[in-house]
């Protein structure tokens, strides 16, 4: 059996979405998955994060089960230097539950792992007593120097099996993979993956837009599920309309009811949905070609302002795993990460 630990530099950039996607293609390959947090910041931490795993891995673990311990990273740290500190001894004992006729568990360890850091120090340990491979992800948006990326991944110790440089911008793509990459390598820190930023993984279902602003689908409720990355409101005049709603694609466009020209223009271009304000039902010509291209109409009783306003908000509470970014998210892994080294590993 084989502990996989995943962790980061920083928050946010994607411990949890390596696991589900990391879980899922081993379960492809027949491994018996389980994981485990081994560090919960909090109690609602616990019952959202481990409860999305224990849904996207099939896993039979109560949730509360999915924790080993709970506490920050600075209390820990203050006694990471003990033979056996309290709180490790938990995060053993909560693997050898959830470790039970599994081949892989997968451990989602604490963002800001950097050199000498209170979580790097609490990694360290951790990786070290379950005799775990570890992962550290490094976000590829922000810049960073691959200095700190070597002092950060000596912190893991010889359990490092490498590092994944996550959600690169377009534009920075040529120069991690020309010039960080083989940075790294030269000091010693495979690289096991470049993976470029997909906003499909920030996105939003037709019915989550469609919920979170008060609207009723008018038809095509089988696209529900369909992923909205972009919202644009379509207030313009009818000449700038077209070219305007073609810079940003997979998008739900706002606009009121009585706007036929808007609404033409914004099914003639990348739309997921449309979103009529003012409670005004779509006109016979709308609805039919809305029907042929399968684009659902949202119906919404509040102006436009009010309903852009109830937007804010809607990317950060969709679901984090829905079918469609789970099938997205294994589409990339095997495109641009080094599986064969994680199966080897496993």
């Amino acid at each position: 059996m084989v502990a996989l630990y995943v962790t980061s530099m920083g928050d946010g950039v994607g411990n949890g979405a390596l696991c589900a996607g990391l879980g899922r293609r081993l379960m492809a390959d027949g491994r018996k998955v389980g994981f485990l947090k081994p560090v919960c910041a909090s109690p609602e931490g616990v019952t959202r994060d481990a409860g999305i795993m224990k849904q996207v891995l099939d896993l039979d673990d109560p949730v509360e089960s999915l924790c080993g311990t709970s506490g920050s990273a600075a209390d820990m740290a203050a006694t990471a230097d003990e033979k056996e500190p309290p709180w490790l001894k938990e995060i053993n004992a909560a693997f050898s539950r959830v470790s039970r006729g599994k081949d892989v568990v997968l451990l989602e360890g604490l963002g800001d792992v950097k050199a000498e850091s209170d979580s790097a120090r609490v990694a360290g340990r951790v990786v070290d007593a379950l005799k775990a491979r570890a992962i550290l992800l490094v976000g590829g948006g922000a810049d960073v120097d691959p200095d700190q990326v070597v002092a950060a991944a000596k912190m893991l110790g010889d359990g490092l099996l490498g590092v994944v440089i996550n959600a690169v911008p377009e534009r920075k793509m040529e120069s991690i993979r020309t010039r960080m990459a083989p940075a790294l390598e030269q000091n010693g820190v495979r690289v096991l993956g470049v993976l470029p930023e997909e906003r499909t993984m920030y996105a939003v279902t037709v019915g989550e837009l469609a919920e979170h602003v008060g609207g009723s689908i008018l038809n095509s409720q089988d696209r529900a599920g369909e992923l909205v990355e972009n919202v644009m409101v379509g207030a313009m005049s009818p000449d700038s309309a077209l070219s305007y709603l073609t810079l940003k694609a997979n998008k739900a466009v706002i606009t009121r009811g009585d706007r036929p020209d808007i609404q033409l223009a914004a099914l003639e271009t990348s739309t997921k949905c449309l979103v009529l304000t003012g409670g005004t039902d779509p006109s016979h010509g709308i609805l039919s070609r809305a029907l042929e291209l399968e684009v659902p109409i949202v119906l919404v009783d509040g102006d436009t302002v009010s309903t852009m306003e109830a937007v804010e908000g809607v990317f950060e509470k969709a679901a984090p795993y829905s079918d469609k970014k789970l099938e997205r998210l294994d589409s990339m892994l095997q495109r641009y990460l080094d599986l064969e080294a994680v199966r080897h590993a496993c």
